[in-house]
């Protein structure tokens, strides 16, 4: 992929980020971060632009910056595996077009944030004058994510492998503090197996074919090849998910911003596998490829162009962005017939009419 195609993307891409935060209206979980988080790092996040705009891009700016800069940190990390600049332009295209990280850069999270903090750790930690900064960054994800032990557990078995006493004795530091005063990573309770709809959720952050690569990269590595720090990082997310799963829900959004940003190695994994059969038995590889960016490009189109698909659905509850639209849709009808106010008793809902000033009625 060329300098001007890579660009060119990089433009259309921060065009549809903006796009899709401008005219989606404000979902469920987002009105209650707005309203009634106690998250700190959040609550500012979602307020520091409220003025800026006059539509969901109030919110959500800060979330869209974060996303943006993670597509540059991701292109400036993928440098250090791949010799030619084609390839980390290409590879970075593709973390881009993965529906995780759209979605994660429009609607509120703190996974955006997190894939920020994560990918520079990864950046600067390959710069030894620069480990005090790698610290900082460890500290950083310890106060705002509550389940960065899953991020420092990684990190710990990657310091025993190469045998870095330093970094073990951050990790199982930054490990302790977590676990005793910051994980909210849920354990506790009755076994309930999830795993099928863990893999769901996995298929749905991926895609299918792209999931399914990536699932064959990391055993491939654990099997074949040399493992560093972002496979540690990664398979170690990966595992946990899948072994809490077994007994519990998941929360996607601990897990994820680990775990994704192992599409570099996925993507090393296949143009090392290109690269070490004759030409005549690329064929079958390069199609490969072509239909599962093709399918990314596709399900880019669908996330932001998903307003046009509500006329095709004869019930628009099954639609995947309903419960975005439904709230909206309902505040309109109430403004037609001259009610400014309405009870519902799901709160997060209630929090979504509030936005579009229809409070609950007074007893």
């Amino acid at each position: 992929m060329s300098r001007i195609a890579f660009y060119s993307f990089y433009i259309l891409y921060a065009v549809a980020l903006v796009y899709l935060a401008i005219t989606l209206p404000i979902g469920p979980n987002e009105a209650f971060v707005y309203y009634s988080t106690d998250d700190i790092v959040l609550k500012f996040l979602t307020h520091i632009t409220n003025s800026w705009f006059k539509s969901g891009l109030s919110f959500r700016f800060p979330f869209v910056l974060f996303g943006l800069i993670n597509i540059y940190l991701f292109y400036i990390m993928s440098k250090s595996y791949f010799k030619k600049e084609e390839e980390s332009y290409f590879a970075t295209m593709v973390f881009a077009l993965l529906p995780g990280i759209i979605t994660a850069s429009v609607i509120v999270n703190m996974a955006v944030v997190v894939v920020t903090l994560v990918l520079l750790f990864l950046i600067v930690y390959r710069e030894e004058r620069l480990f005090w900064v790698s610290i900082t960054i460890m500290a950083l994800l310890l106060f705002i994510h509550d389940a960065s032990i899953i991020f420092f557990i990684g990190l710990g078995l990657f310091s025993v492998s190469k045998r870095d006493k330093t970094l073990l004795i951050f990790s199982i530091t930054f490990s302790i503090i977590s676990l005793i005063y910051f994980n909210k990573l849920d354990i506790g309770g009755h076994p309930s197996g999830k795993f099928l709809e863990l893999i769901g959720l996995y298929l749905a952050l991926f895609s299918p074919l792209v999931f399914i690569y990536f699932f064959y990269a990391l055993y491939r590595i654990w099997q074949r090849e040399q493992k560093d720090i972002l496979w540690y990082i990664s398979f170690t997310a990966f595992i946990l998910s899948i072994l809490l799963s077994l007994r519990q829900q998941v929360i996607m959004t601990d897990f994820a911003p680990y775990v994704i940003v192992s599409v570099v190695l996925m993507m090393l994994v296949y143009q090392r596998t290109l690269k070490v059969r004759l030409p005549q038995f690329q064929t079958l590889y390069r199609w490969g490829l072509r239909i599962a960016v093709g399918s990314l490009f596709f399900t880019t189109f669908i996330i932001v162009f998903h307003q046009n698909f509500f006329s095709l659905i004869k019930d628009k509850s099954k639609h995947f962005a309903y419960p975005f639209y439904q709230p909206y849709w309902q505040v309109q009808e109430l403004r037609e017939i001259g009610e400014n106010c309405y009870t519902v008793k799901n709160l997060k809902r209630q929090y979504q009419l509030k936005y579009y000033g229809i409070e609950a009625c007074s007893k």
